[in-house]
């Protein structure tokens, strides 16, 4: 009996023991989502058992985080990572029209959004050299889905499938219109997830060549840049064939054929034209607005942007002639200087203190100086920031000159 009871006592003080230990990780996660981090029932799941499989979500989203910013889906993951030994992975996204159960990849207008070698849409994310066991306790964007820069096969309703991979960095998949190879080699997760868009217009498939004419007046833009110095210069050239080339990838056989005549044909007309003073920006803009959707104006912009970093430099009067096409075009302005600054950071030389800085910065020198004053502060903000966020190099470098360059015509309205 007495071996009895002193079994009893031990399994009275086991459960009291796992008792207590519950109702302190009950108070921790109650604690946790007082303070805001988490849900009462996401931080108990954390708690008891670990982080749980990675899963995803859809958010709405806008940039900035600004309620009248450019609205977006966010597509972000919790959990732990699907990796059994150390490996360097990161996250690769992929998007998709289901249509009659057939699976026809999006296209993207801008070039950080897209695979090196097409215009399909990719996102890629590094997410660092991570260990078994390490993870995400709370929801992590690994995508942003903007549907403003799509290009859809159709246009209308449509229900859009966003792969996410999740792969080795040193081993990587191969990647190609969205389809991963067969052997799935450096693949080491995937998931899926559903959204609803309704696009306005035809898609890139559909029986409508207002697209592919779109295209060839944002070849025809790109040139008006490169000529805004008076000449093509060879890296120019090179910038708006390979521009051609990545644009046509996605296309089949004829149809490739016929968009390259057709996109050849817009860079040798306008090339002419431009060189006896004949090709007027005014025109192209308004035959563009007419026909293309944001997707193609913004598709156009960011050729222009590089078209104008092509040498390396940050031409003033190929930057005045871009900013008055995107002004034509009434896009948004904060998009305009995020593809700008894109450009001017990964230049190869410094610009030039000073002279032209105004124009490199988008400033009308018909502003009030007061105005003028107020753009300045906020581009010396936002250039800091940049520089304190870049890695020690060539960026980081770039970053500076700009914000000397700023420091320095500040100076001139102080």
């Amino acid at each position: 009996m007495e071996f009895l009871g002193f079994i009893g006592i031990i399994l009275i003080y086991f459960f009291f023991n796992l008792f207590l230990n519950a109702g302190v990780k009950t108070v921790k996660a109650v604690g946790k989502a007082a303070v805001g981090k988490g849900s009462i029932a996401g931080n108990l799941e954390n708690e008891f058992k670990g982080m749980g499989e990675l899963r995803l979500r859809v958010s709405d989203d806008s940039v900035g985080g600004k309620p009248d910013g450019e609205r977006f889906k966010s597509i972000e993951g919790k959990g732990l990572f699907p990796i059994t030994s150390k490996a360097r992975i990161g996250v690769v996204a992929s998007v998709f029209v289901r249509k009659d159960g057939e699976l026809t990849p999006v296209l993207s207008a801008l070039d950080e959004f897209q695979e090196p070698e097409s215009t399909v849409f990719q996102w890629t994310q590094e997410l660092g050299a991570c260990e078994p066991g390490w993870g995400y306790s709370d929801w992590v964007r690994f995508a942003p889905i903007v549907p403003e820069y799509l290009i859809p096969p159709y246009g209308g309703n449509c229900t859009l499938n966003v792969f996410i991979r999740v792969i080795d960095l040193d081993n990587p998949p191969s990647i190609r219109h969205g389809y991963h190879s067969s052997d799935k080699s450096g693949l080491l997760w995937q998931k899926s997830l559903v959204i609803e868009h309704n696009f306005e217009g035809k898609g890139y498939l559909e029986a409508s060549e207002d697209i592919n004419q779109a295209r060839a007046f944002a070849i025809k833009l790109g040139v008006s840049v490169a000529m805004a110095d008076g000449a093509l210069d060879d890296q120019e050239g090179v910038v708006l064939q390979n521009w051609i080339k990545k644009t046509i990838e996605p296309f089949q056989d004829d149809r490739r054929e016929e968009l390259k005549n057709l996109y050849n044909k817009a860079l040798r007309e306008s090339y002419e034209l431009a060189q006896n003073g004949d090709l007027s920006l005014s025109e192209l803009t308004s035959k563009l607005s007419e026909i293309g959707e944001n997707a193609q104006k913004y598709e156009a912009i960011e050729l222009c942007f590089e078209v104008m970093a092509a040498d390396g430099v940050a031409d003033p009067e190929e930057l005045k002639t871009i900013h008055a096409i995107a002004e034509a075009l009434d896009l948004n302005y904060e998009e305009i200087e995020r593809l700008r600054d894109q450009k001017l950071v990964g230049l190869e030389r410094p610009i030039t203190k000073g002279s032209g800085v105004e124009e490199i910065l988008g400033i009308d020198p018909s502003w009030p100086v007061e105005r003028i004053k107020k753009h300045l502060r906020v581009e010396f903000q936002k250039w800091n920031g940049r520089l304190n966020s870049l890695a020690a190099g060539p960026d980081r470098d770039q970053a500076q000159v700009m914000l000397d360059a700023i420091a320095d015509v500040r100076k001139r309205y102080d």
